[in-house]
Parts: structure tokens; C-alpha cells; sequence
């Protein structure tokens, strides 16, 4: 009841007027308003139990002192609310008069309103109801009252008088307002959901669907027209382009349809229920999705409307996991379909690779290949594949480093394709075997790098040494190949490989000795060969050679030393006996001349 519509008011009478007041009132107001109005306010108010429905519909328990107070805030819209301590059912009451009286609040105002009141009327007690009642009716000297079920029924009166009130309300504003303070309401009473809304709330869903219902079947055949329309123009095999603002304006208007489904999915949520029509319509929307896909080959466009939908149905949290589930299986699905494509495209890089270097194309030709298979392994996402993928790439890049090493000599290329791997390739997504092996090849082409760069150095100082240049030409050469020796890590090479830079290196000191009597620059290297070889596994026979070679080249040496101090004392006993001679034929002239 309308604290307006309400006999006290109609009479300005008080909960504590007696009878004699009451009949007094009403024949004073009969002069100025409805007399058959008025009568019918006092024989409500001077019958005990007809009087209950009005004392709940009116302010229980506020001192009358402050009717006047607080009937001009009813009355003015902008006028604040006083600050009186009041029962719950006082509240409610005042809050629901001033709400049918200035329907225009904004929507937070609003919103803000009609939670005031419902959670007030989550608080009304009968008994204590019935307690502050029975005061007034002391005070006023009227029989109190004794059945409080009497009470109990006209406080239900006056919920439903709220209920309609807020249903009233809502039903003037627009659909999309409507829907808009419908979602704030229960998001705000249920925690998005989790909890059971105020009864005045719930009781308010049923006739907010069905004043929404013509407008969301409306939607739904829009949809429905745009999805057939949408699969059409797909079937017809129409431009990324064209489909594009065809899937915009269908997710458009999915948002619309939510926007108006918000308050019942809230509404189901917080009362452990689905709501079908959502389980429905984003049902289609996988459907579309999954055709995109798999039977049209977009992707994106699968990608985007799932991912709308997950944000679209976030009050509905089991379509939220469906969407999830089905988003982290197209993820899969297409990390699968680029990891074929890349896969592929890998594979046509090294058979160009491998076609231009059996045909002899020259390294400026090779090199943009190299380089272009290298970036294509390092953009290999192997965390998304599993391992055979993983395997598979590794073995086929792998294979096209060994062919250029062993049948063209490409080793440079061979070990930036090996690094790329390594670097790209671990146990975890390929296994420990085909690390091993790639780890493997590593050593040996580095170690095959090192020796070709020491087989170089001895080749250049071989000729040098033909072509008869100065020591001063031949010995940073030799300081070269030495200090490449000592770089020799002999732990990490195969006893072969130390055994072939050894035989490599000692044939040059033997040749720098016996073409070229460098017995110096002969002693250097033998020297530094074994200090690097000596007591490494399986060169016994070069150590010993080595051994042996030292003896005979310092032998040598001493020999060559003696053999040039022999030769500058000779020289010098023959230059004292030709100073003797002269002295003599000197003297001998002097002597005739006297």
C-alpha cells in the first residue's frame, strides 16, 4: 500500500489517535475530501483487525512528530532522506512510496533504490512487527493484537505491494535499460551468481523474461539468419575480406541477445539451474566455429568468435569451460596444421638447399638459402608439438648439414645449420638420442674446421718454404700453426682425428728440416706437438715417433752449432797467418830497399 493511499494519511491521523480522535479526523476531512474516502479510512482504522493491514503499510514504530518531515521528502524529488532511525518495514515502506512517485532515477540511482528495499524487506521480523505495533495500540488504547499470522499476512501484502511497485518501475524503462538494471541488481545481490538474490529480486525474473521474450526471439532470428547467410557466402568460397563484417555483425549481435539474457543466466546461476536457451545459442556459435575451421579453413575467424563467446557468457561459468575446452583444442588443431605447414615448408628448403649444392652452385648462391633454413628451424615452436614432430624436423635439417659437409666440403654451412639445431632442440622435445647425435656432430665438425684450418696453415707454409722465402717471412707462420696445435682440444676429437692433425703437423716439421735445413722452426713445432699429444689415448706410435724425431732434430742441432764454431775458428786461424805473412813480406821490402 502507498503511504499516500494509506487511512492514517488520508485521515492525518497518528498510530497513538484513539477512537474519539479518529472519528473527529473524519469527519473533519469528509468536509474537504471524499467523504465515502474518508469513512471507509476510519472504519479500517477503528476495527482492530482490519486496522493491521494499515499500521504494517504505514511508518511502525517513527514517532508521528516527524509525519510532516518526512512526507515532504516523499513529495519532492530532490529532497534528501532524514536522517531517522526507522524498522526495516518503515523503510521499505517510505522507499517504495518515493520510488512510484519519481519514477525517473537514473539507473545506478536507481539500482541502488531497489536494493535498499528488497534487502529491507529480506529484514522484516512479524514479532518484532507485532511488538512495536502492539505499542501504538497501548498508547491509543485499542485491543492488541494476539494472532500473529494476522500480521504475517499483511506484511506479505505489502512485499508484493514492492514487488509490483519495482515491477512497475522497470516496466517503463527501455528493453535495454530494463536488462541493464536487471544485471546490476543481481550481479550486486548475488556476487555475480554465487549467492541466492532477495526474494523482492527473485520475484521480479519472471516478469522480466517475459517482457523481454519477444525481443530476444527477435535477436535469436537475426542470428539465426545471419549464421545460414555467413555459411553461404563461406560455401561460395567469398574473400577473408567479405566474411569478415558478416562474423563482426553476428558476434554483434550474440552481444545484443546476452545483454537481454544477463539477468535470467544471473538469475539460474545463484539458484544452481541452467539456463537452456544460453546452452543453446552458444552451442550454435561452437558449431559455427568448428565449421569455420575444419570445413572452411579460417581459423581466425574461429579463434574470434570463441573468444567473444567466453567473454560474452562469463555469468554462465559451465559455458565458459565448454568454450575453453574447445578453444584449447582448436589451438591444438591448428598448431597442428602450421606445424605441417612449417614442417613442409622446412622440407622444400632443404631439398632446394640440397638441389643447389649437388649442382655446384657457388657459396653466394648457398649462403641466403643457409640462412633462410636456419630462421625457419629457430621459429620451430617446439613446445606446441610433440616429440616425433620435434624428431622429425631435427633429423631432415640434420641430414642436409651432413650432406653438405660430406659430399660437397660446405663445412661452414654444415656447423651454422648443426648450432641452429642444438640451440633450437633439447632432451625435452626431441629426446636424449637425437641430442646426443646433433651434440655429436658438433664435435666433429668443429673438429674438422680446426684441422682443416691447421691443414691450411701447413699447405701456405709448405709453399712458403719452396718458393725459398726469408725467416723472417716463414717464422710467423710457424707461430700460426703452433698456436692453432695448442687450440686442439684432443679430450673432445676421436683418436683418428688427433692422430691425423699430429702426422699432418710432423710432416711439415720434418719437411721444414730436410728440404730446408729449418732445423729451428722443426724444433718449435715437434716441441709443441708433444705437448699436446703426449700421453693422450691411443697416439702411442706418434708419440714415440715425435719422441724420436726430437732426439734427431736437437742431434742435429748440436751437430749444426758445432759444425759453425768449427768453421769460425778456422776462419779466424787463417786470417792471423795471412796478417804474419804480409808483416813478413813487408819487412822483407824494407830490408832491400835500405
Amino acid at each position: 500500500m502507498d503511504l499516500f493511499k494509506n487511512p492514517f494519511h488520508i485521515l492525518g491521523a497518528t498510530t497513538r489517535d484513539n477512537r474519539h480522535s479518529i472519528m473527529e479526523l473524519a469527519d473533519e476531512r469528509s468536509l474537504l475530501s471524499d467523504a465515502d474516502a474518508c469513512m471507509e479510512a476510519q472504519s479500517i482504522l477503528i476495527t482492530p483487525r482490519r486496522r493491521i493491514s494499515a499500521e504494517v503499510a504505514w511508518l511502525p514504530g517513527v514517532d508521528p512528530s516527524f509525519y510532516g518531515l518526512l512526507f515532504r521528502y516523499l513529495e519532492s524529488p530532490n529532497e534528501d532522506l532524514p536522517n531517522i532511525t526507522m524498522a526495516p518495514i518503515a523503510s521499505a515502506n517510505l522507499r517504495a512510496t518515493k520510488l512510484s512517485r519519481h519514477p525517473g532515477l537514473l539507473s545506478s540511482d536507481l539500482v541502488e533504490w531497489i536494493l535498499t528495499i528488497a534487502q529491507a524487506s529480506e529484514t522484516i521480523n512479524s514479532e518484532t512487527v507485532c511488538t512495536v505495533l502492539n505499542g501504538d495500540r497501548r498508547a491509543s488504547g485499542l485491543p492488541e493484537i494476539t494472532d500473529l499470522s494476522t500480521v504475517d499476512d499483511a506484511i506479505r501484502n505489502q512485499k508484493r505491494y514492492y514487488s509490483q511497485t519495482i515491477t512497475s518501475i522497470l516496466e517503463n524503462l527501455s528493453v535495454n535499460e530494463r536488462a541493464r538494471v536487471m544485471t546490476l541488481l543481481l550481479e550486486i545481490s548475488t556476487s555475480n551468481g554465487r549467492h541466492q538474490c532477495p526474494t523482492l529480486i527473485k520475484d521480479s525474473i519472471p516478469a522480466y523474461e517475459r517482457s523481454v521474450q519477444d525481443s530476444l526471439e527477435q535477436k535469436q532470428r537475426i542470428i539465426e539468419a545471419q549464421d545460414g547467410r555467413l555459411r553461404s557466402m563461406a560455401d561460395a568460397e567469398n574473400p577473408d575480406t567479405t566474411l569478415s563484417p558478416i562474423v563482426d555483425q553476428l558476434l554483434e549481435s550474440v552481444k545484443e541477445w546476452d545483454t537481454l539474457a544477463q539477468p535470467i543466466q544471473l538469475s539460474k546461476k545463484s539458484t544452481g539451474q541452467r539456463h537452456d536457451a544460453s546452452f543453446e545459442m552458444a552451442g550454435r556459435f561452437n558449431d559455427l566455429a568448428a565449421a569455420l575451421f575444419f570445413e572452411y579453413g579460417k581459423p581466425d575467424f574461429s579463434r574470434k568468435i570463441l573468444n567473444t563467446l567466453k567473454n560474452v557468457f562469463s555469468e554462465v561459468p559451465e559455458i565458459v569451460e565448454q568454450i575453453v575446452d574447445i578453444l584449447r583444442e582448436l589451438e591444438t588443431q591448428i598448431g597442428l596444421v602450421i606445424a605441417i605447414e612449417n614442417f613442409e615448408n622446412i622440407k622444400a628448403q632443404v631439398e632446394q638447399l640440397k638441389e643447389a649444392s649437388d649442382a655446384r652452385q657457388s657459396d653466394y648462391t648457398l649462403t641466403p638459402m643457409v640462412n633462410q633454413l636456419i630462421q625457419s628451424v629457430k621459429s620451430w615452436d617446439t613446445t606446441t608439438q610433440p616429440v616425433e614432430a620435434n624428431s622429425g624436423v631435427a633429423f631432415t635439417v640434420r641430414n642436409v648439414a651432413l650432406h653438405l659437409w660430406n659430399e660437397h666440403q660446405k663445412l661452414d654451412f654444415a656447423i651454422q645449420i648443426t648450432n641452429a639445431l642444438i640451440g633450437v632442440f633439447n632432451a625435452n622435445s626431441v629426446g636424449v638420442e637425437v641430442v646426443t647425435r646433433l651434440t655429436e656432430d658438433k664435435a666433429a665438425l668443429v673438429a674438422m674446421k680446426s684441422f682443416e684450418n691447421i691443414n691450411t696453415q701447413v699447405e701456405q707454409l709448405k709453399e712458403a718454404s719452396d718458393a725459398r722465402q726469408s725467416d723472417y717471412t716463414l717464422s710467423p707462420m710457424v707461430s700460426q700453426l703452433i698456436q692453432s696445435v695448442k687450440s686442439w682440444n684432443t679430450t673432445a676429437q676421436t683418436v683418428d682425428a688427433n692422430n691425423a692433425v699430429a702426422f699432418t703437423v710432423r710432416n711439415i716439421a720434418l719437411h721444414l728440416c730436410n728440404e730446408h735445413q729449418k732445423l729451428d722452426f722443426a724444433i718449435r713445432i715437434t716441441n709443441a706437438l708433444i705437448g699436446v699429444f703426449n700421453g693422450v689415448y691411443g697416439m702411442d706410435e706418434v708419440n714415440n715417433r715425435l719422441s724420436e724425431d726430437i732426439i734427431i732434430l736437437r742431434a742435429m742441432d748440436t751437430q749444426q752449432r758445432q759444425a759453425t764454431q768449427q768453421e769460425q775458428k778456422s776462419g779466424n786461424t787463417g786470417c792471423l797467418l795471412q796478417i804474419v805473412i804480409f808483416a813478413i813480406l813487408a819487412l822483407i821490402g824494407a830490408l832491400s830497399g835500405c
